[in-house]
């Protein structure tokens, strides 16, 4: 015996419509950075660059993807400034999680220096960081991390870019 069961195709219009009035109202809430927020700046997330946020002289040495199968959520970057010695470590939204606000982290970390990792982990709708720390010709261990949809992404490089 078969039995027939309708589908409510009103039902799932209903849903989607109203999932995509939710992406649509989060992406507004989202569209200005935490930290421009918290700043008063005006930036829009789609604008800032690593060397941006970290600041003039910077420039990019190494970077890390965070990927699902197929879409890139974020990336964290290591600059370094030649003139102060100085490295910067950035965890920039892609496109795809730019303007939510997600448990985002950048840290660094300087072989010897006595001060250990320092990092600037929060929930943050555009990037995490600048840290900065002098590092000489030292080398330097660094990585961020974005928590998106069902997983976290973290990366931490081994100790390397020595002097």
């Amino acid at each position: 015996m078969s039995m027939h069961i309708p589908v409510r195709t009103d039902v799932l219009i209903r849903r989607s419509a109203v999932i995509a009035s939710a992406i649509a109202a989060l992406a507004v809430l989202g569209a200005v950075p935490a930290h421009a927020a918290s700043t008063g700046a005006t930036t829009a997330t789609a604008t800032a660059t690593p060397a941006g946020i970290c600041g003039s002289g910077y420039t990019q040495i190494d970077s890390h993807a965070f990927r699902n199968s197929t879409t890139e959520l974020a990336r964290v970057h290591l600059l370094y400034n030649a003139s102060t010695k100085s490295n910067c470590v950035v965890t920039l939204h892609s496109s795809s999680t730019s303007g939510y606000a997600l448990p985002t982290g950048a840290w660094l970390d300087v072989d010897g220096d006595g001060k250990g990792q320092t990092k600037d982990q929060g929930t943050y709708s555009s990037y995490a960081g600048p840290v900065r720390l002098a590092a000489g010709s030292r080398c330097v261990k660094w990585g961020g991390m974005i928590e998106a949809g069902v997983g976290t992404y973290t990366y931490t490089s081994p100790w390397e870019h020595c002097g």
